[in-house]
């Protein structure tokens, strides 16, 4: 049976720069705080956060080389398959081995990043949703939310039909549904999460 223990756990202990953001949230995936101090790994952090294909992360799991003031990685991935280790892009120069600790060492590019930015804008809105409500919704819920999404229809209309007396219950079993892949929002990619924001059934 393959070892599902993660390969990095417990990100690393680094003193915030004075002067750095601190910018915290929950993790649902994680299931605990995590702490960045810069926008960019934040972002890069929602974009993992909200992938289904995700299995498990950590955020500055190691260092690129073995001294102290060497670059550290800003997040280890596995995935169903693989595992890679992920830097955020800081400046255009970035020279940076093809493999530490054993693993592939992906860029994310400002570019990429920029390219996201309205996917991990509504991010940023739905998963303080989700923590808030996760542990109130009924798996009837959102059982019966697969059921009744089996073409494209609009949130606002899934709302109303599936309204149980809190509508931020319904509303965050929608997100999570969204967040583990059972149903699909392609336009969260391009455009602001509204009431009519379509929902997909996955197939």
């Amino acid at each position: 049976m393959k070892d599902l223990a993660p390969r990095f756990a417990v990100p690393l202990e680094v003193p915030r720069s004075r002067g750095a953001r601190l910018l915290e949230a929950y993790s649902p995936k994680l299931e605990r705080r995590v702490q960045f101090f810069d926008h960019r790994s934040f972002e890069q952090w929602l974009r993992l956060e909200a992938d289904p294909r995700v299995i498990a992360l950590c955020e500055r799991p190691t260092r690129v080389g073995p001294k102290t003031n060497d670059r550290i990685v800003d997040f280890w991935v596995r995935r169903a398959d693989t595992q890679e280790l992920i830097v955020v892009q800081t400046t255009s120069s970035d020279t940076l081995p093809a493999r530490v600790a054993g693993l592939p060492l992906h860029t994310v590019r400002l570019g990429d990043l920029a390219a996201a930015s309205a996917w991990t804008n509504n991010w940023q809105r739905m998963l303080p949703v989700i923590n808030v409500t996760r542990a109130l919704i009924p798996s009837k819920l959102l059982g019966s939310m697969l059921d009744y999404v089996r073409e494209p229809i609009a949130l606002a209309r899934v709302e109303h039909e599936l309204a149980v007396g809190d509508p931020a219950i319904v509303r965050g079993a929608i997100f999570e549904l969204l967040r583990t892949g059972r149903l699909l929002a392609p336009s969260l990619h391009v455009e602001a999460l509204s009431v009519h924001t379509l929902l997909h059934p996955t197939t």
